[in-house]
């Protein structure tokens, strides 16, 4: 994350005392579902005066704490501050910031949002004004490229200036990381921050192992469609999740056979093995074997795979 601080002096200090702790808060949502760091990175330290007439952005944080705002100090406490704004930063990255200039902003209120363009990084600030309140930025600027010449770029970089919109950047972002999931280790390393909302069973990372290559991408997909049925029925509650895709229980026929039965038993978090009766389909006759459970909304993934036997 990366703090626009062109955000913050519209607002005034006072005013920045009441849009502190909505940001912590939606930094620190941003931070939960694993796609930001713990580090803030800002061209001057928060022990620095942003207000001239009333102190430094630290002296807010403090003030912020005395009104109440006690756990959102400590997350903002515990962020790793990056200053100045390349300190530390690969310098193949910061060679070509050097190249780049704002072009509707003065230089140095545009150079963290460059910077948030050419890295991916987010950009944290106030809703001072209509044009930082929004979760999304389009940025334009100038790059010197190596044959001397200025090129016009424009870039989209997301935006978090209240906590409510923490949750489109982080949909964007989930969304992208499925994109660009390297396969299935990259996938089991990562479901806790792709697919937030499911818990999977210890076996699956063997199954994904076991997988056909050519699957992956409509796995990836579907996976998305169970993840957000678990999200919704979270929120809304309900006797059985609202599905997303099809979901279907085994036949009746076919749990009547112990054989059949024991062939869709997997281990649960747990570690015990219990039935995985309900399954999704994916690929080219593949699927899922999941299970649910009505009291704590949860959806658990036991088995991913070849159609199991009939």
């Amino acid at each position: 994350m990366i703090l626009n601080h062109a955000s913050l002096a519209p607002a005034g200090w006072r005013e920045a005392l009441g849009y502190l702790p909505d940001l912590a808060d939606g930094m620190a949502s941003l931070v939960r579902a694993g796609v930001a760091q713990t580090t803030l990175r800002m061209s001057r330290s928060v022990h620095e005066r942003y207000w001239p007439d009333d102190g430094s952005l630290f002296d807010a944080f403090l003030e912020a704490k005395r009104r109440g705002a006690r756990d959102q100090f400590v997350f903002l406490m515990k962020l790793s501050e990056k200053a100045p704004l390349l300190s530390d930063l690969d310098p193949e990255v910061g060679n070509r910031f050097r190249m780049c200039e704002a072009k509707a902003l003065p230089p140095d209120d545009g150079s963290p949002l460059v910077l948030c363009a050419i890295t991916d990084a987010i950009a944290v600030g106030f809703p001072s004004e209509p044009v930082w309140d929004r979760d999304r930025l389009r940025i334009a600027f100038q790059e010197l490229l190596p044959d001397g010449t200025l090129a016009d770029a424009r870039e989209e970089i997301d935006n978090l200036a209240r906590s409510a919109h923490a949750g489109p950047i982080v949909d964007r972002r989930r969304r992208l990381l499925r994109r660009l999931c390297a396969g299935a280790p990259d996938l089991w390393s990562r479901r806790g921050t792709l697919y937030p909302h499911l818990t999977f069973g210890p076996d699956v990372e063997g199954h994904l192992e076991d997988l056909n290559p050519g699957w992956f991408s409509t796995l990836v997909n579907r996976l998305a469609d169970l993840d957000e049925t678990a999200q919704e029925w979270e929120a809304a509650g309900g006797d059985a999740p609202p599905w997303k895709t099809l979901v279907t229980p085994e036949s009746g026929r076919l749990m009547d056979n112990p054989k059949l039965r024991e062939a869709r038993r997997f281990r649960a978090v747990s570690g015990e093995r219990v039935l995985f009766e309900w399954h999704a389909r994916f690929g080219s006759g593949a699927r899922i074997h999941l299970r649910f459970d009505a009291e704590t909304r949860e959806i658990e993934i036991g088995y991913i795979g070849v159609h199991l036997p009939l």
